[in-house]
C-alpha cells in the first residue's frame, strides 16, 4: 500500500466516523427536542395494541390479533383509517379506543413522527442543527470567530495547511459562509460572547480561539468570555489600537494580539522600494525579504543548492520542482529550469538573484536592467490613501535608513485626524489632498520622478483605478496595489504585469493562525501549503541542537537560521558549516509543525 493511498484512505474513514457520530449527535437532538411527542405516540400506540391483544372482543367478522406484533400492526391500521377490525359495539372502553386512535394517531403520525423523520433525514432545512452537530466531532481544533475577510483567510490557511477549523458567524447571510461551508468547515450561527456558542463550537476541546472581528472592543468581550468558559485556552485576536495590544498581552500572553495592518505594513513598504517580495519579516534591525522565483534555463542559479547560496547570499526556504513535487532539501540538492523556488534575503540580495535568473544570463548585460530599488532620478514613492494600512506604510518607509522621497495622496474628508496629525509631523513627507485616479494629482505628486505608486485604499476597484491611470502615463513606474480578491490579483498581474498585489487579511492571516496553533509566534507566512514561523531559542546547558551545523538543522529540522547571536555579535544567515555552541540565541524560521517540535526539544 503506497503512503498517499493509505493517508486517502485514512482520510476517508476519519470522514465517514466524523459523519457517524455527527449523525448520532443531531439524533440525541431531535430525540431531546420531539420526546414529549415521541412519548405520547409510543404511550398511543402502547395502549391500543394492548387492548386488541387481549380485550379486543372477537366477532365471527373479526378475530383478536394475535400476539403484541400483530397487535401494533393493527393499531398502525387503524390510525391510518385502513383497519378491517369490527368496531367494538358494547364496550366503552373499545369504542373510545376506536375513536380517539385514528384522530390522535393521524395527528401525532403526520404533525410529529413524520416530521422528526424528515428533519432527521433532510439536514438542508435545517442548516444551523446540523452545522453544531458537526461541529461537536471536533477535537483540538481552531475556532476562529468571525467570518470577515480576516477570519476568512485564517480559515481557508489552516484548512490548506490541514488543521481543522469551526468557525463562528452571527450573519448567515455573510457572503463568506458559502466559501467556508463548501470548505467542509462547520459554521456555528451565533453571538460569540454568548458561552452557549462557544460550547456548542466545542471551545472545552479546542486548541484556541482566534476572535478576527474589525471591532476592538467586540473581540476583546468575546475573548475575555473565552476565557470565562475555559480559562486555560489560548486566545488571539485581532485589534488595531496599540496601546491596547500592550495591555491585553499582559492579560493575555505574549503575542497573543495583533493589528492586521501592522502585521502587513512592512511587506507593503517593502515592495514600494523593491520588486515582487511576497513578505517581509523583521529579523533584529534588519528587514528580510521572501520571494518566490522560477528557475530560468541557464541561469546562474541553476546547480546546486549551495552553491547557489553561497554566491548570492539567500537562503532557499521551499523548493517545488518543475513537475510539482515538493523537493526535501539535501546536502546535493540541486536546482533545475522550471524549478520554483521561495528564497530569504536582504531585498538588495534577492533582487541580485533575479538579476541572476534571467535566461542565458551570461548575457544578460545585453539588455537594460531595471532599477530594482529608487534611484537619484527615480526617487519618489507615492502612497495612495491614508486608512489603517496606508498610516503604516508611511511609517514604515520614513524609518527606512535609505529614505525615499514619500508623498501622500489622500481624499482628504475621509481620513482620521490623528492620523493625518501623525504624517504631517514626520519629517520630509509631503501631504495632498485630491484624488488619485485623477492623472493631474498623481503629477502633482510627482509621477515623472516616482519610483513606485502604492495604492492602498480600502476600495479594490478604485486601486486598480489609481493602478492603471499611473501606467498609463508612465507604463515602466512599479506598482504595489491592496486587494482582496485573489482572482482579481491573478487577472492583473496577467493583462497589466502587476504582480506586487497584496490582501492586507492574506499577509495578516498566517501570522494569527500561527499563534493559535503554537503560541506566542510574532511573524508568519503561508507559502507551498504549509505555515512557517520565526521563532527565538538559546542553546544553554546541553542543549541538544549544540553542536551541530546550520546546515543539518535545516537538513534534520526544515529549519533556517536567520539570525545567530553570540556573546555581543549578531549575524544574519550564518554560515551554513557554522556549528551552534552553548550560549547562543537563534532566530529560526521553519513550518510551524517543526516549531512546536523543536520547542519540545529539551537539554
Amino acid at each position: 500500500m503506497t503512503p498517499s493511498f493509505q493517508t486517502t484512505r485514512i482520510g476517508r474513514l476519519r470522514r465517514v466516523n466524523r459523519l457517524v457520530r455527527a449523525n448520532l449527535y443531531d439524533f440525541q437532538l431531535l430525540l431531546r427536542e420531539s420526546w414529549l411527542v415521541l412519548v405520547a405516540f409510543v404511550f398511543l400506540a402502547g395502549i391500543t395494541s394492548t387492548y386488541l391483544a387481549f380485550f379486543y372482543p372477537e366477532t365471527d367478522g373479526s378475530s383478536r390479533p394475535q400476539g403484541l406484533p400483530e397487535a401494533l400492526y393493527e393499531t398502525l391500521t387503524l390510525m391510518t383509517l385502513q383497519s378491517d377490525l369490527d368496531f367494538p359495539r358494547g364496550d366503552l372502553i373499545g369504542e373510545l379506543i376506536f375513536f380517539l386512535t385514528p384522530l390522535l394517531g393521524l395527528a401525532l403520525i403526520f404533525q410529529s413522527v413524520l416530521n422528526f423523520g424528515r428533519l432527521l433525514l433532510d439536514k438542508g432545512s435545517r442548516r444551523e442543527a446540523w452545522q453544531v452537530a458537526l461541529a461537536s466531532t471536533y477535537r483540538d481544533h481552531i475556532i476562529v470567530c468571525g467570518l470577515g475577510r480576516v477570519g476568512l483567510r485564517i480559515v481557508t490557511q489552516l484548512h490548506a495547511a490541514g488543521y481543522e477549523t469551526v468557525a463562528v458567524e452571527r450573519d448567515w447571510n455573510s457572503e463568506f459562509v458559502p466559501r467556508v461551508l463548501n470548505l467542509g468547515v462547520p459554521v456555528v450561527l451565533g453571538d460569540a460572547r454568548e458561552a452557549t456558542i462557544l460550547q456548542q463550537a466545542g471551545i472545552m476541546r479546542a486548541r484556541a480561539v482566534v476572535v478576527a472581528i474589525n471591532d476592538d472592543l467586540l473581540n476583546v468581550e468575546i475573548a475575555l468570555g473565552a476565557r470565562g468558559v475555559r480559562p486555560d485556552v489560548r486566545v488571539v485576536l485581532r485589534v488595531f489600537n496599540e496601546e491596547l495590544d500592550r495591555n491585553l498581552e499582559r492579560a493575555l500572553g505574549p503575542n497573543s494580539a495583533f493589528s492586521a495592518s501592522a502585521i502587513a505594513a512592512p511587506t507593503c513598504a517593502a515592495a514600494a522600494v523593491s520588486r515582487e517580495i511576497d513578505y517581509a519579516l523583521k529579523v533584529g534591525d534588519i528587514q528580510l525579504g521572501v520571494a518566490q522565483i522560477v528557475v530560468q534555463k541557464d541561469s546562474q542559479i541553476s546547480g546546486f543548492i549551495r552553491a547557489v547560496e553561497e554566491m548570492t547570499h539567500v537562503r532557499v526556504l521551499c523548493h517545488i520542482s518543475q513537475e510539482g513535487r515538493y523537493m526535501h532539501y539535501q546536502a546535493l540538492s540541486q536546482l533545475s529550469a522550471g524549478d520554483r523556488i521561495t528564497v530569504i534575503g536582504t531585498l538588495e540580495r534577492i533582487e541580485d538573484m533575479r538579476q541572476r535568473n534571467i535566461p542565458l544570463s551570461k548575457l544578460a548585460f545585453l539588455s537594460p536592467e531595471r532599477p530594482a530599488r529608487p534611484t537619484e532620478r527615480y526617487h519618489t514613492v507615492i502612497v495612495c490613501g491614508l486608512g489603517k494600512i496606508g498610516f503604516r506604510v508611511v511609517k514604515q518607509l520614513h524609518s527606512l535608513n535609505q529614505r525615499p522621497r514619500i508623498v501622500v495622496v489622500r481624499l482628504g474628508n475621509v481620513d482620521r485626524p490623528e492620523f493625518v496629525q501623525h504624517i504631517q509631523q514626520l519629517d520630509g513627507v509631503v501631504d495632498i489632498i485630491g484624488d488619485a485616479r485623477s492623472l493631474e494629482v498623481l503629477c502633482r505628486a510627482g509621477l515623472d520622478e516616482a519610483y513606485s505608486v502604492a495604492a492602498l485604499t480600502s476600495d479594490d476597484l478604485q486601486n486598480v483605478q489609481i493602478a492603471l491611470a499611473a501606467r498609463r502615463y508612465r507604463p515602466d513606474v512599479h506598482i504595489v496595489l491592496r486587494t482582496f480578491s485573489d482572482a482579481l490579483a491573478d487577472r492583473l498581474a496577467e493583462m497589466f504585469g502587476i504582480h506586487t498585489t497584496y490582501s492586507t487579511s492574506a499577509l495578516a492571516g498566517p501570522t494569527l493562525a500561527a499563534a493559535a496553533l503554537a503560541g506566542n509566534i510574532g511573524q508568519a507566512f503561508f507559502v507551498g501549503g504549509q505555515i512557517f514561523a520565526t521563532d527565538e531559542i538559546y542553546l544553554s546547558g546541553e542543549h541538544p541542537l549544540s553542536n551541530m551545523r546550520v546546515d543539518d538543522l535545516r537538513e534534520r529540522y526544515t529549519a533556517l537560521v536567520l539570525e545567530l547571536r553570540r556573546s555581543s555579535h549578531s549575524i544574519l544567515l550564518p554560515d551554513l558549516d557554522l556549528r551552534l555552541q552553548e550560549g547562543d540565541q537563534a532566530t529560526l524560521l521553519a513550518p510551524i509543525e517543526m516549531i512546536q517540535h523543536l520547542r519540545g526539544v529539551r537539554g
